[in-house]
């Protein structure tokens, strides 16, 4: 896969097009039963010799701390197994999740690109200036195939005239289908915390996400539960979760009704 050329995809600084952010709650399921207890931990990935995840991010423009215009201890941080090379999500159009520290930006853009190379989505959007998890949703006319992998890129814009001046955090993502024991397993489960520990299981880890991220407000522990495992820090989840870059403030649906 070639890599993804930052600076030659970073669209139009400060764009006055740019899409704002909403704060949506998040619905719960009406089927969700509060006291049902379902054990979220996402396994780890087979251990190989010398592996090491490829998704990372960093800044250009650099200060002396690595950080241009974002604060805190934790930075920005992609919602993913840290060891895994590749997200992997069954869905056509899978939403990610990015933690955004508390920083002095005005705009943020996400970028994805195939493993040709090749433009598939880009978005320029307001950034909250408070520290939060936005939620990218790709539109119904970005379509990822299914055994296809594809690049992007999160990136924090920290000038409005010099386009050096970024942060961001990079990532890949595959579209796989389940096989047919797991969607008959999936489609017999009952509730959704069912449909994600099997997504779990199966190492599916954006479906997982994507459920818990919908049943959040009636299930924190569960979510909190789920990023721990990953090794991903407390203080990311608590972080209010704020949608990004889709016309409808509709909730995501769960990847087992797309």
């Amino acid at each position: 896969m070639k890599a993804l050329p930052l600076f030659g995809l970073v669209v139009g600084l400060l764009s006055p097009t740019a899409v704002s952010l909403a704060k949506v709650p998040l619905a719960s399921s009406p089927n969700l039963q509060p006291q049902m207890q379902i054990s979220l931990e996402f396994p780890p990935a087979p251990t190989r010799s010398g592996a090491q995840s490829s998704a990372g991010g960093g800044t250009r423009g650099n200060d002396k701390e690595g950080k241009i215009c974002t604060k805190g201890e934790i930075p920005l941080t992609a919602l993913r197994p840290l060891e895994s090379e590749t997200e992997v999500t069954i869905s056509a159009h899978p939403d990610l999740f990015i933690f955004v520290p508390e920083n002095t930006a005005k705009q943020g853009q996400f970028i994805m690109v195939s493993e040709a190379g090749d433009d598939v989505y880009s978005e320029t959007f307001d950034l909250p200036n408070q520290a939060e998890i936005v939620q990218v949703s790709l539109p119904e006319t970005v379509s990822l195939e299914v055994g296809k992998t594809y690049q992007w890129q999160f990136i924090v814009l920290c000038s409005a005239t010099d386009p050096k001046k970024v942060e961001f955090v990079q990532g890949k993502i595959t579209r796989t289908e389940l096989s047919q024991d797991l969607k008959t397993k999936i489609e017999a489960a009952s509730e959704p915390l069912e449909q994600a520990q099997l997504y779990a299981k199966e190492r599916i880890w954006q479906d997982t996400l994507m459920i818990l991220a919908k049943l959040r407000q009636s299930n924190q522990a569960e979510w909190e539960q789920l990023l721990k495992s990953v090794g991903l820090d407390a203080i990311i989840a608590s972080a209010p979760l704020t949608p990004c870059c889709v016309e409808d403030s509709e909730a995501t649906p769960s990847p087992a009704e797309q």
